[in-house]
């Protein structure tokens, strides 16, 4: 079989003939068809991000869509042939307060996670690919949706277990800080399909907002940041209709706090803020403010194995469209232009390489 290897950060990316593996207990080995890249890819790869690389040479690739090869001893809810999503949020299964946990083909998460990393190094690019069984998703009902669509739901997945962690309700007002970008972006149609009853999202440019807005058939208000604050605030919380419930950060490597304070200050009383964003400062909270609106602040990190199951039937039923996305295609054989491209994409776009056709694997 063929996978892009990776020996070590800054070296260049190999398409090499390596061996096939086999699952071993508790684990799947899938044919890839689609994989999604990060726009923060090449930085990645070149080793300018502060990762717990896992040990190379490996094959580097989070998310992804394929079908099941073979399923390891142990495994008792997949079966060959089987399409699926494969999650690369894994969690050691065990009865402890804080169990390890690593992003399979990133980095290591919690302190003592490199003997994880060590177990499965290898992320999605590749072939065929193993992963434990408990980071996959069955995609059982969606034989309409091409894998290259389904790859999208990458871009989702964080956002939505935010959204679920901030227990946005149906009826709910939501203000999405960050709307423009690649997670932010499709935090604005998650929270649509969770039953918001109006999204406030916010950026710095009209035009980049203009995308949300036409998809959210009315129910998506766009504000204009500016900067200032007691400004920024009023035209949120007008935007709102007097105040949200619901406020998520995901903006990526804010350098001032200024836009996630202002969304905060849109709250009405009793309302929740979630972080997931980058920020590069710190965040100034208003002690007082937080006790006298009654204020709850969340930090969350990714999203439960519930929030994913959730997220695909959402999609199953019509609920949540993946057709807002804008693809961009790749064959596997051309990764390098392929994460050029995921590096200048905006907003709802979104780069996949592709093995459902005669162009994969070079």
């Amino acid at each position: 079989m063929k996978a892009w290897m990776l020996d070590e950060p800054g070296k260049p990316l190999a398409l090499r003939e390596v061996s096939t593996p086999q699952p071993r207990r508790g684990a799947v080995l899938l044919r890839m068809e689609a994989v999604p890249l990060l726009s923060y890819t090449r930085a990645y790869l070149e080793g300018r991000l502060p990762y717990a690389f896992p040990p190379g040479p490996f094959s580097p690739g989070t998310n992804g869509v394929g079908r099941i090869v073979a399923v390891g001893e142990g495994v008792y809810g997949f079966r060959s042939g089987q399409r699926v999503a494969v999650n690369p949020y894994w969690r050691a299964d065990e009865t402890v307060a804080e169990p390890e946990q690593v992003l399979i083909g990133l980095t290591g998460i919690s302190t003592a996670s490199a003997p994880m990393l060590g177990d499965f190094p290898h992320g999605t690019l590749r072939e065929l690919a193993e992963f434990p069984a408990s980071t996959i998703v069955a995609l059982d009902g969606l034989d309409a949706i091409p894998s290259s669509r389904l790859a999208a739901l990458g871009k989702f997945s964080v956002p939505f277990g935010g959204l679920r962690r901030g227990r946005l309700a149906a009826g709910e007002v939501v203000v999405i800080n960050g709307a423009t970008g690649y997670f932010g972006s499709a935090a604005v149609l998650a929270a649509l399909s969770l039953g918001a009853s109006r999204v406030v999202a916010l950026g710095r440019r009209a035009e980049a907002l203009s995308k949300v807005v036409e998809l959210g058939a009315g129910r998506v208000k766009p504000v204009v940041l500016t900067g200032e604050g007691v400004r920024d605030i009023a035209a949120i919380r007008e935007a709102a209709g007097g105040g949200a419930d619901l406020a998520f950060d995901m903006v990526g490597h804010a350098s001032d706090a200024n836009a996630t304070l202002a969304a905060l200050r849109s709250l009405r009383r009793n309302g929740r803020l979630v972080l997931m964003g980058s920020m590069q400062v710190e965040l100034p909270i208003p002690y007082g403010e937080m006790l006298i609106n009654n204020w709850e602040l969340i930090g969350n990190f990714m999203y439960t194995r519930a929030d994913y199951l959730t997220l695909v039937s959402l999609v199953a039923s019509g609920q949540l469209s993946l057709e807002g996305i804008e693809l961009t295609r790749y064959p596997f054989a051309e990764l390098e232009a392929a994460i050029d491209r995921a590096g200048a994409a905006q907003g709802l776009q979104c780069t996949v390489v592709s093995a459902e056709d005669e162009r994969a694997w070079g």
